[in-house]
């Protein structure tokens, strides 16, 4: 209907500028708007000039292999999902979780309702049990997530046969425009790389290395400029994902074990503290029971 109004005529404003996301993620979308720029907060601002805790880059395409020689499946006719990338995508989450990231900020999106529905499934498996973890605040389809924004996304493109809908551009702007600070998609590679209509959004993502890269031993919040990638740490694929993720909990674990004893030598202090408190107490109690009737006494002779 807009569009139907700038064709007849009716005068109109035109926003050039944006002020939702990085500049870095903005590139990534901004060429399907003619003159689209940034809005100064999006570069003056502390939380745009910091990196994300535990990742070298704000955005980047990660490639997901098949699991046990199976990419796509279609379980029952147009529910099609992806094991694989469902269960990176937790792994990422989980991840993000441990090292400090705030659950409400992190969103996960994929293409297809199948694949929501084995995201939701996988989560619930991995992360239900663990207080620690919680479940993801919100799993959607790009398409129902249309007019939201969360601080960092997780985008499943799910397909590794044919490109699918996500080749309607507009869909795929949706889906590269809901992060602000951080945007990690995972897909096939060789599939969508060699997408024309796609072409100006995943040159650049392809710009960067296809594995993901971690910098490990960094928490939320760091004072890591974005433009610093760190000591980067190449995943090589889910299962050396899933290796961190598990090496990581034996950590946490540990130290709140070493937490919890060191709490118990504490209390097991101040009670030994409050024993001989007691025992102090006690015997001063019995001297001060000795004096009295010597005080009588002395009076008695006086």
């Amino acid at each position: 209907l807009f569009t139907r109004f700038v064709r007849l005529g009716v005068p109109y404003i035109e926003l050039n500028a944006q002020g939702r996301a990085r500049p870095s993620i903005a590139s990534l979308y901004n060429w399907r708007y003619r003159g689209l720029g940034d809005m100064p907060h999006v570069k003056t601002r502390e939380v745009f000039q910091h990196a994300n805790a535990g990742f070298a880059h704000e955005f980047q395409f990660i490639d997901v292999e098949d699991l046990a020689g199976v990419g796509e499946s279609e379980p029952t006719p147009h529910f099609i999902q992806n094991l694989a990338e469902a269960e990176y995508c937790i792994a990422v989450y989980m991840y993000m979780r441990l090292i400090g990231y705030p659950r409400e900020k992190i969103t996960i999106l994929s293409t297809y309702n199948g694949q929501v529905a084995l995201l939701n499934d996988i989560a619930t498996q991995r992360c239900g049990a663990f207080p620690e973890l919680g479940m993801p605040h919100k799993i959607a389809t790009v398409d129902k997530y249309q007019g939201q924004q969360n601080d960092f996304v997780l985008l499943s493109l799910v397909r590794t046969k044919t490109v699918g809908h996500l080749r309607d551009v507009r869909r795929l702007v949706v889906a590269l425009s809901r992060a602000r600070l951080g945007l990690y998609v995972l897909g096939r590679k060789s599939l969508f790389a060699n997408c024309l209509e796609l072409a100006p959004s995943f040159n650049i993502l392809n710009g960067r290395s296809s594995r993901l890269k971690l910098v490990l031993g960094e928490t939320v919040p760091t004072s890591r400029k974005v433009a610093d990638s760190g000591n980067a740490f190449e995943v090589h694929n889910l299962q050396h994902m899933q290796a961190v993720v598990m090496q990581r909990m034996q950590e946490l674990h540990k130290a709140g074990r070493a937490q919890a004893q060191a709490l118990d030598a504490q209390e097991q202090t101040r009670q030994k503290i409050l024993q001989a408190q007691a025992k102090y107490d006690q015997a001063a109690a019995k001297e001060d029971k000795a004096v009295e009737p010597v005080a009588e006494v002395n009076g008695a002779s006086e």
